[in-house]
C-alpha cells in the first residue's frame, strides 16, 4: 500500500499521456497451445466479474469493436460478466493507482509503451509469465515482449501494435503543384513542408506543412526518439550508458527549431491536434501509428470517402540514409489485487487470438504482437496494412524499460519546448538533457 500511494502522488504530478513495438522479420509458428481453452464455451457455472478499464471503449474509432470482441467472449462463457471501466486516455494511468490505492484496482488495465514502466515499478500489477505459460510468451514477436518487460519478468501483453509511418494529404500536394509521391529524405521532407505552408484554406486560415508533437507529454518524448534515431543519434552509448550530448542530439533539437521558427508546424502541438488538422485538410504531413486512419474517418466527417485523400509512407530517411522509425504498442496489465487472475488470463488471450486480433484489425488497422497472428495474408492486404508492414523492418527499439523511463520521455518533451518556444540553444539543451537522463536512468 506505501508503494501504491507513492506511485500515485507521483503519478498525479505527472502530465498525462497523449493517444497513441516492433517487429524485425519474425516468422510465424505454430498458434501456440492456451487459445482453445480460451475460445471454447466455458463449463463452469461459478459467476466472474472482470473489470477492464480501458480508454478504447471510449473512443469511436475502437469501442465497437472491443464491445464486440467481449459480447463474444460472454456469449462462450455464461459465467463471465465483462464490466468496462472507460477512462480518457490522459487519465487511466493516475485514475487506475488512485483506484488500486483505495482497494478498488480493476481487474484488467490498458496502458501504453511511454506509460508501462510506472506500472511495472511498482507493485500494482502481476508478473505474467506463469500465468500465460511458456508456449503463449514465446508466441510473442521480440521486440515487443521486451516493451512488456521489466527485470526479467513480463509484467504486461502488447497488444494492439503499431511503427509510426508518415501520413501525407495528397490534396494538398497537389495544391501546392507538388509531385504525388511522399519524401524519400528529411530534406526533402521540409523542402515539401515550406511549399505546402504557403497555402491557405478557402476561409482564409493557415495551413502547415509537416506537423510534429511539441507539448510537454510523456508520449511526445518518446516520438522525439524517432527523429533522434534518423539524425543517427541515441540516448544510450554503445556500452548502454546516457549519452545525448552529441552533434546528432544538436541536429534532432535544429529541426525542431526549423519547423516552429517558420511556421511549418504549429506551436505546442498534441497528436491528438495534429490528427485534427490533417482530418481537415489544414496539415500536410505528419508521422503515427496505425490509429490514424479509423481517426480521420471520424473527424473529418467524411468517413471511408476521406481515405482517397491521403497515403501512408515510410518515413524519409536521414542521415544513415536509410528510412528509420519507433514502434509502440497498447497493452493489457493484470492487477495483483485482482481475485479473477486466471480468468482475465483466459480474456486476454481470447482477445489475442487471431480471429479477434482480425476483427480489430479490419475495423481500427491494429497490428498483431504474437508472431503466429502478425504475418499471416489477412493482416497484411491493403496499400496501408504493407506500408505498416514495411516499417515495422525499419524499427529502432525503444530504450529498455527503467522506473525512470517515463520521466525521462518527460524531459526529452521538455527540451522539445525549451528549443522551440523558449528559443534556448541545442547546445545547451543538449547539454542539459544528457545530466538529467544519467540522473533518470541510472
Amino acid at each position: 500500500m506505501k508503494k501504491y500511494l507513492g506511485i500515485v502522488l507521483t503519478s498525479c504530478l505527472t502530465v498525462s499521456l497523449l493517444a497513441a513495438c516492433s517487429s524485425h522479420g519474425n516468422t510465424p509458428s505454430e498458434s501456440p497451445k492456451g487459445n482453445d481453452q480460451a475460445s471454447a464455451p466455458s463449463t463452469s457455472s461459478s459467476p466472474v466479474t472482470l473489470k477492464f478499464a480501458s480508454w478504447s471503449i471510449n473512443e469511436a474509432a475502437t469501442k465497437d469493436a472491443l464491445q464486440q470482441m467481449a459480447d463474444t467472449y460472454m456469449s462462450l462463457h455464461k459465467n463471465v460478466k465483462i464490466e468496462f471501466i472507460g477512462i480518457p486516455f490522459g487519465n487511466i494511468k493516475d485514475q487506475t493507482f488512485v483506484m488500486a490505492s483505495s482497494g478498488d484496482a480493476p481487474d484488467i488495465i490498458q496502458t501504453f509503451t511511454a506509460s508501462f514502466p510506472t506500472y511495472a515499478a511498482s507493485d500494482i500489477v502481476e508478473p505474467l509469465d506463469d500465468l500465460l505459460g511458456k508456449d503463449y510468451v514465446n508466441d510473442l514477436l521480440p521486440s515487443y515482449k521486451d516493451d512488456y518487460t521489466y527485470n526479467g519478468k513480463l509484467m504486461g501483453i502488447p497488444w494492439a501494435a503499431s511503427p509510426y509511418v508518415l501520413y501525407w494529404n495528397k490534396d494538398l500536394f497537389k495544391k501546392a503543384g507538388l509531385e504525388q509521391k511522399p519524401p524519400k529524405t528529411i530534406d526533402e521532407m521540409l523542402d515539401i513542408a515550406r511549399k505546402i505552408s504557403k497555402l491557405k484554406t478557402d476561409s482564409g486560415e493557415s495551413i502547415y506543412g509537416l506537423g510534429e508533437p511539441t507539448d510537454k507529454l510523456p508520449i511526445n518524448g518518446m516520438i522525439f526518439l524517432k527523429t533522434l534515431y534518423s539524425f543517427g543519434g541515441s540516448i544510450l552509448d554503445t556500452n548502454g550508458k546516457v549519452n545525448v550530448n552529441t552533434p546528432e542530439t544538436i541536429s534532432a533539437f535544429k529541426y525542431y527549431q526549423t519547423l516552429i521558427s517558420e511556421n511549418l508546424s504549429p506551436q505546442a502541438a498534441k497528436l491528438k491536434d495534429l490528427r485534427n488538422l490533417f482530418a481537415i485538410g489544414r496539415l500536410g504531413m505528419y508521422a503515427d501509428g496505425y490509429y490514424g486512419k479509423a481517426v480521420f474517418r471520424s473527424l473529418s466527417g467524411k468517413g471511408e470517402a476521406f481515405d482517397s485523400t491521403w497515403e501512408a509512407a515510410l518515413m524519409p530517411a536521414g542521415k544513415s540514409g536509410k528510412s528509420v522509425s519507433i514502434g509502440e504498442a497498447h497493452g493489457l496489465v493484470i492487477t495483483k489485487d485482482s481475485k479473477n487472475k486466471q480468468e482475465a488470463v483466459n480474456f486476454i488471450k481470447f482477445l489475442t487470438d487471431k480471429d479477434m486480433m482480425l476483427l480489430y484489425h479490419q475495423k481500427s488497422d491494429v497490428v498483431s504482437a504474437r508472431k503466429s497472428v502478425s504475418t499471416l495474408p489477412e493482416f497484411n492486404n491493403t496499400p496501408f496494412d504493407k506500408a505498416l508492414n514495411q516499417q515495422m523492418n525499419a524499427i529502432n527499439a525503444l530504450p529498455k524499460n527503467n522506473q525512470g523511463l517515463e520521466q525521462s520521455y518527460l524531459d526529452m518533451a521538455d527540451s522539445i519546448l525549451k528549443v522551440t518556444i523558449a528559443k534556448e540553444t541545442p547546445e545547451k539543451i543538449a547539454a542539459d538533457l544528457d545530466a538529467k537522463l544519467k540522473q533518470t536512468l541510472k
